[in-house]
């Protein structure tokens, strides 16, 4: 039997006991309680949205693309010739998903009076629709006939509201062409789906068409396209991943005298992921401060445990027992104190979540956070890690009041009884 651990569990402060130490080990209680709680929403929240933010931007715009060297940072491109064999070795590679081909260009959109500068996003048969159907409000996606282009194509909810247009309108868009001495060139489409991201990003600019019609707005042949998107398990080790695909598409000029540039959607799009991190130092802040503060009240709980055992521990000093066990009498006092907070902190927290898990009170303005409501994503490994840093350090800071037990002295604390 370990004696130390018993006396503890004899000195607690009961329901039926009426120790002055007992409102105030209540409060340290409840504080590490509310304080793992708090903990626990909000690193299920800030995974939950840095979770969502990146699906929908890596959804839409994949972790990697390859593209012309020469192409700059406009939504004009350079065609690069598609090549199967690179599709097929990048394929190969156990962190890629999928790879397919696209190709964009700049157009102005002109109806019932209102213009809009857009970005036309061409897609073949290789597009993968689970980003876009996850989204659609309204419609189907488009289907991609063999033998001729489809002039149907899917616009963002907010550039149907602001051009009032509905599944089915037809409506016209202007193309600019690379050649400054050509005439305008116009194309009718027909609406056949309404997406929503809420990042605006997406939703205020881009539609989606058959690639077809910007190789011949762009004069390309049938197999050249602005480049491929390579989409992996997951945006960890972007850099990596980026090194690997350009080794399999090579440093070198290819046979056709096009030398492929590789970039990830972190190196095109920075301020967005310079955001992100923000989240984390966000939640480590957060963190420091709920276990301070669950310290703080660990210790105070603590010293008027120690203060009100004045008596007990001189006797026990009398009897000769060392400083050293009685110390681990009150450290284990403080830990068995710190597991019940952790049990009802789990409680709560986990409680919390799951209810805005299911239900969604919670709600947020699309237009600001990029959704409709607050994120909740369970990482059960980060819930266990808060547990047990929480007990860890909670439990080390008992170490410093405990040094009061060896100040006391058994005569004075005896006669002071």
């Amino acid at each position: 039997m370990n004696t130390e651990l018993y006396i503890a569990k004899q000195i607690l402060p009961h329901k039926d006991t009426a120790n002055i130490s007992k409102p105030i080990v209540n409060i340290a209680i409840i504080a590490i309680a509310l304080g793992l709680a708090v903990m626990m929403i909000a690193i299920s929240v800030i995974v939950g949205f840095k979770s969502t933010i990146s699906e929908q931007i890596f959804g839409f715009s994949s972790h990697i693309e390859i593209v012309n060297f020469d192409t700059n940072n406009s939504f004009e491109s350079l065609p690069i010739t598609t090549d199967q064999a690179i599709i097929e070795n990048i394929k190969k590679e156990d962190a890629v998903v999928h790879i397919q081909t696209y190709a964009t260009k700049p157009a102005l959109v002109k109806v019932n009076g209102t213009a809009r500068g857009i970005v036309v996003k061409g897609i073949d048969s290789t597009y993968n629709w689970d980003f876009i159907e996850k989204h659609l409000v309204e419609g189907k996606r488009i289907e991609f006939p063999t033998d001729t282009t489809t002039d149907n194509v899917v616009i963002s909810k907010t550039l149907a509201n602001l051009l009032q247009l509905s599944i089915g309108d037809k409506f016209i868009t202007s193309f600019v062409p690379n050649d400054s001495h050509k005439k305008v060139r116009k194309r009718s489409f027909f609406v056949t789906g309404i997406y929503e991201t809420h990042l605006n990003e997406i939703d205020d600019r881009f539609i989606l068409i058959d690639m077809r019609h910007i190789q011949n707005l762009n004069n390309w042949e049938s197999n050249q396209c602005t480049g491929y998107e390579v989409f992996l398990k997951n945006y960890k080790n972007l850099d990596f991943h980026k090194e690997t695909i350009q080794g399999i598409i090579g440093f070198d000029i290819t046979p056709d005298a096009q030398k492929l540039r590789v970039q990830t959607l972190k190196e095109t799009t920075p301020q967005i992921f310079d955001w992100l991190s923000l989240l984390d130092m966000n939640a480590w802040l957060i963190i420091a401060l709920m276990i301070l503060v669950a310290g703080m009240n660990m210790i105070t709980g603590l010293l008027v445990i120690i203060l009100e055992k004045t008596t007990m521990i001189g006797v026990l000093k009398a009897l000769g027992t060392a400083d050293f066990s009685i110390r681990k009498i009150f450290i284990f006092v403080g830990s068995l104190l710190i597991t019940k907070g952790l049990f009802w902190g789990n409680i709560i927290g986990l409680g919390l979540c799951l209810i805005q898990y299911y239900f969604h009170i919670f709600t947020l303005d699309p237009t600001i956070y990029f959704m409709s409501f607050v994120p909740i994503k369970f990482k059960f490994l980060y819930i266990i890690l808060l547990n047990v840093g929480t007990f860890v350090l909670t439990s080390a800071m008992l170490i410093l009041p405990s040094i009061l037990v060896t100040k006391i002295s058994p005569a004075e604390a005896i006669r002071f009884d």
